[in-house]
C-alpha cells in the first residue's frame, strides 16, 4: 500500500525483512505468500532475489538509519503480512517489538498500527462479503 513510498534500497531490505518474518512460526502460509508477492509487485522487484535471511541483523542496521516515515511504512506493511492469516503468533509478537524498538518506534505507537492493519483488514473483509452476496 506505502511501499511505493521507499526508495530501492528500502524496499530491498522490506522484502528480506517481510520473508524472514514469514518464517517465524515455522511455516508459510498461503495468505502470507500472496501478500509477499504483491508486495514484491508494489516494490517492482520481480527479479530481485534474496540474500540476506542469514543476515538478517544487518538488515535491521540499515533500515534503522531509515527516515522516520520510511520506518513507519515498514512497520504497518510487516503487520500487513503477519496478520495475513489473522494472527500474530508469539515469535512474530516478539520478533516486532525489536524491530520496533531497534527503529526507535514507541510500543505504543506500534501497536496502535498493528490495531489499524488488523482494522483494514476486517473492513476488506467486509466489504467482499458484502460485495460477493448473493
Amino acid at each position: 500500500m506505502y511501499l511505493s513510498e521507499l526508495n530501492i534500497g528500502e524496499k530491498k531490505n522490506f522484502l528480506e525483512l517481510a520473508k524472514y518474518a514469514m518464517g517465524l512460526n515455522g511455516e508459510q502460509k498461503a495468505e502470507e505468500q500472496m501478500v509477499f508477492q504483491s508486495f514484491v509487485q508494489e516494490c517492482g522487484l520481480t527479479d530481485h532475489a534474496l540474500t540476506k535471511q542469514d543476515n538478517i541483523e544487518s538488515v535491521i542496521k540499515v533500515l534503522a538509519k531509515s527516515k522516520g516515515k520510511s520506518k513507519r511504512i515498514i512497520l504497518v506493511e510487516l503487520f500487513g503480512i503477519l496478520l495475513a492469516d489473522g494472527e500474530v503468533c508469539t515469535e512474530e509478537e516478539a520478533f516486532m517489538a525489536k524491530l520496533s524498538e531497534a527503529l526507535a518506534i514507541d510500543g505504543y505507537e506500534a501497536n496502535k498500527m498493528q490495531r489499524w492493519v488488523s482494522a483494514m483488514n476486517d473492513m476488506v473483509a467486509e466489504g467482499y462479503a458484502m460485495i460477493d452476496k448473493e
